[in-house]
């Protein structure tokens, strides 16, 4: 199910203190939720365009899976 989400790219460690701890790119809700973020058809473990949106304000559409990750099909970079 597509959903429309605004928020913060912020680079932030996910999984602490497992096996799956890492640097992500994670969206930061307005609501103060995080969800790491993806791009359809984008590279999972990095990609360049992700990074490039890091200290930015998006808004995106797309669906979130397993409630953790935004799987971004569409995104705009807010303006103002």
């Amino acid at each position: 199910m597509n959903v429309e989400i605004e928020g913060d790219v912020v680079r932030k460690l996910v999984g602490a203190g497992t096996k799956s701890e890492h640097m992500a790119v994670v969206l930061v809700t307005t609501d103060g939720r995080e969800l790491t973020l993806r791009r359809l058809g984008g590279n999972a473990f990095q990609d360049p365009e992700l990074e490039s949106l890091i200290g930015q304000k998006i808004k995106g559409a797309g669906e979130i899976i397993a409630g953790a990750t935004f799987l971004m099909k569409t995104y705009a970079v807010a303006t103002g």
